[in-house]
């Protein structure tokens, strides 16, 4: 029997070869026969699969459904594109956010310390009057470098049984201080960024009073421009990597070494103060590194570590004077008093302000 040709069909049909055999009007051997010579002589390969089973009609069919509304691989990744190129461009501008001083003369930024307000040993004496100074002071600014609460979360929670303050009044306290000053600047620390697994209910607080100033946590840099021109560049974090026993401020030299040379560097987090002027031989530029204290006295984690008290400046202020934008030394000075940074503000603005006035 040639090969491919079956003897029998299902169903009682006759076979494929029967068939032809029957209408070329010979036996089937001699279309065996023929099929062979032909395979011989044109050098023919046998075909196993040669013979096509008749398809068995379907026993039912579906009819298709609408377009059930969910996006095609082409519709996501369209619709991702787009969303991309926005948080590219969202994240280079966030990169060094851009700050319009819109105030003339010599101005101040007063950083404060990890406030901590809810805690047994806040200093509230102490946090009143930094901030009555920062407001009562035309051309100061305020910054936070964050951990404005205890904000306990896990194991740490065991702490509120020592608290006097609940989280309900935590909040109050807090919105209390975010509405106390115009701040530049709000950052958020790691107690701050516990338990906002639903949303940060001080973001909320931001956005529903409108604030001025930027907030942000994870580091933030601006570049403060102002009216004559010049511009001066600040780092906020809640604290910078890198350490040193010998040195407080240590972190900042290491961020002027391999991150960014900004004129001011300001930082909390650790409970001790620090501060470090940084030259590198620029001669355009001096760094100055604050590490801010805390307004939260008698830790009782730090006394369980055997750490020292390093806590000697709550909070410290730079005072930029853009008349002398070209002398580094000048442009930026350091103090680590509010109440002598206020004095030495209201001094400079004043002879700013005769001169501006004589001017016109």
């Amino acid at each position: 029997m040639a090969e491919g040709l079956p003897e029998r069909s299902t169903g009682g049909r006759p076979s494929a070869r029967m068939e032809c055999a029957r209408r070329l009007g010979i036996a089937p051997p001699s279309l065996d026969r023929r099929l062979d010579q032909a395979r011989t002589l044109y050098q023919l390969t046998p075909n196993a699969d040669a013979h096509i089973k008749r398809r068995e009609a379907e026993p039912f069919t579906f009819d298709a459904l609408p377009h059930d509304g969910e996006p095609t691989a082409e519709d996501l990744i369209a619709a991702l594109s787009v969303r991309h190129a926005k948080r590219k461009a969202y994240h280079d501008a966030a990169k060094l956010r851009q700050v319009r001083i819109n105030l003339g003369g010599p101005i101040a930024i007063a950083g404060f310390g990890d406030p901590h307000v809810d805690d047994k040993g806040c200093a509230w004496g102490d946090l009143e009057r930094d901030v009555r100074i920062c407001r009562d002071t035309p051309g100061m600014l305020a910054v936070d470098v964050g951990d404005n609460s205890n904000n306990w979360v896990g194991r740490l929670m065991r702490l509120y049984a020592d608290q006097e303050v609940t989280p309900k009044q935590s909040l109050q306290l807090i919105e209390w201080l975010m509405c106390a000053l115009p701040w530049l600047h709000w950052e958020d620390g790691n107690h701050d960024a516990w338990n906002t697994e639903k949303g940060d209910p001080v973001a909320i607080m931001h956005k529903m009073h409108k604030r001025l100033g930027s907030m942000n946590v994870g580091g933030t840099r601006l570049q403060l421009n102002l009216p004559v021109g010049a511009s001066v560049f600040m780092h906020v974090r809640h604290d910078f990597p890198g350490g040193s026993q010998f040195n407080p401020a240590h972190a900042m030299v290491r961020e002027t070494l391999f991150g960014f040379r900004d004129h001011i560097m300001m930082c909390g987090h650790r409970h001790h103060t620090g501060y470090i002027p940084v030259w590198h031989n620029d001669p355009r530029r001096l760094c100055h590194g604050f590490r801010l204290g805390t307004y939260k006295d008698m830790d009782h984690y730090a006394a369980e570590k055997g750490f020292q008290d390093g806590n000697w400046a709550r909070s410290m202020a730079a005072v930029i004077d853009p008349d002398h934008a070209s002398d580094p030394v000048r442009f930026v000075k350091a103090f680590f008093s509010l109440e002598e940074a206020a004095e030495y503000l209201t001094w400079r603005r004043a002879k700013w302000e005769l001169g501006y006035t004589a001017a016109i």
